[in-house]
């Protein structure tokens, strides 16, 4: 399992999402650097797991529990979907807001993230102008899909 921790320092015009503490699961090179971009310009705390392997694991051994998970539905040797369901099952993440983000077409994902229990999806390639609002959109319980 490859993780990587990204120090990220807050920005005074972004104080919403200070302290923040994110979970990404992508196993995307291109898409964990502009994630990583944005958190680090909104100023969360960002742990990223590349592979998708032990990410209950890895949440468990956290200093804090995340306050939100970013979760790639297609990785190499296990999907989204599985993960969340293991997530779920854990009563220390059950209640965590966890994202569903992928490329796949959205018509056909967007049910089946709702079914299986993702509090909210991005589509990839995700925007650096929406990505703000929407994440303070998911943060204060509003539904974000697409």
């Amino acid at each position: 399992m490859k993780v990587q921790q990204q120090n990220l320092r807050p920005n005074a015009n972004n104080s919403t999402f200070k302290g923040l503490n994110a979970l990404v699961v992508e196993d995307d090179m291109g898409g964990m650097a502009i994630i990583g971009v944005m958190m680090r310009y909104l100023g969360i705390n960002a742990f990223i797991n590349t592979t998708g392997n032990g990410v209950l694991e890895m949440a468990s051994a956290l200093p804090e529990k995340p306050d939100i998970i970013f979760l790639d539905i297609n990785l190499p040797q296990t999907t989204g979907y599985e993960i969340l369901k293991k997530l779920r099952s854990h009563p220390n993440f059950a209640d965590v807001t966890i994202v569903a983000v992928t490329a796949q077409d959205a018509d056909t994902e967007i049910p089946k993230a709702k079914e299986a229990g993702f509090n909210a999806y991005i589509s990839k390639p995700i925007s650096r102008m929406r990505f703000p609002k929407q994440l303070r959109r998911i943060l204060n319980g509003e539904d974000v899909w697409g």
